[in-house]
């Protein structure tokens, strides 16, 4: 049975809940529960949609970038993975990969529906996969719709399980860009889609959970990545798929590489110049 919310809880409050969830531990639990949630009435705060566009290098105009529904969900979903049903630590999931399909423009202006729930899990050499999927309705027409898939490492890794299915990217990525991130990066993001996570604000509290600065958010490297390609696109792009790699430490340099492929879709790939390291791959049409 879904719930519907008419508002998010405060995001103190979400992220209290998140810390509480720290001491669950799920042992050998192999598939999750059929949780969901609903939250009605979603408007788009003008003053919010500015700055996500700015940060992101978007073109802002009178439909939404087909990644802002991410952002105004993300309360909707550490709300479901706090409840008391959900059987794992909230801060202790790795964000893999997204796929977003966009099968109407949204207005700016629109009120929409959002539902997300827990669909398919399944075991990988690392921990327990799953996926979360999410949908935006406008007047009771799905337009909207996302794949977020987070794996809970285990502490002890199975030698024997199936490795997470990677998708292959074109060898030769013909077209560069190049951009600087700021230190201040992460805290921006937070700002405009409450995603607070210690890991990105700070390198002081990043190190507390083992890296040696704050790291960009995995959605953050995407809408900039898509806020780079949108002129390369004929038309306005309505599917993005990005699959998260190795961390991006702020502040940093980074190179977008990108190769038109088939059916006017583009392949890409986000990189640091100087070591190489891959920091997400992706494909947008």
């Amino acid at each position: 049975m879904t719930s519907t919310l008419t508002q998010l809880p405060r995001t103190s409050t979400l992220y209290w809940e998140a810390a509480l969830c720290v001491m669950r531990r799920p042992g050998a639990l192999k598939t999750l529960p059929p949780l969901s949630l609903r939250l009605s009435g979603v408007r788009t705060e003008a003053a919010r949609l500015a700055d996500y566009c700015a940060l992101c290098g978007l073109t802002q105009g009178p439909v939404l970038p087909i990644t802002f529904p991410q952002v105004s969900v993300n309360g909707l979903h550490m709300a479901l993975m706090t409840l008391p049903k959900f059987p794992l630590p909230l801060l202790g999931l790795v964000h893999v990969s997204n796929r977003i399909e966009q099968h109407r423009p949204i207005p700016v202006e629109a009120v929409y529906d959002a539902e997300v729930r827990i669909g398919d899990s399944r075991e990988v050499r690392a921990g327990l996969e799953f996926d979360l999927l999410t949908d935006v309705e406008v007047d009771g027409e799905r337009v909207w719709s996302a794949v977020t898939t987070l794996i809970y490492r285990r502490p002890s890794p199975r030698q024997d399980g199936p490795k997470r299915a990677e998708k292959a990217v074109p060898p030769s990525l013909a077209q560069y860009a190049h951009f600087i991130v700021e230190a201040d990066t992460g805290r921006r993001y937070a700002a405009v889609s409450g995603d607070y996570n210690p890991i990105h604000l700070h390198a002081w509290s990043a190190r507390v959970f083992g890296f040696p600065r704050a790291i960009a958010h995995g959605m953050w490297s995407a809408a900039r990545c898509l806020g780079a390609l949108e002129a390369q696109c004929s038309t306005p792009p309505t599917t993005l798929e990005v699959q998260f790699k190795q961390p991006l430490l702020l502040p940093g340099r980074v190179t977008l590489k990108w190769v038109p492929v088939i059916d006017d879709q583009l392949a890409f790939t986000l990189l640091s110049p100087g070591s190489g390291k891959v920091h997400l791959t992706g494909m947008l049409r």
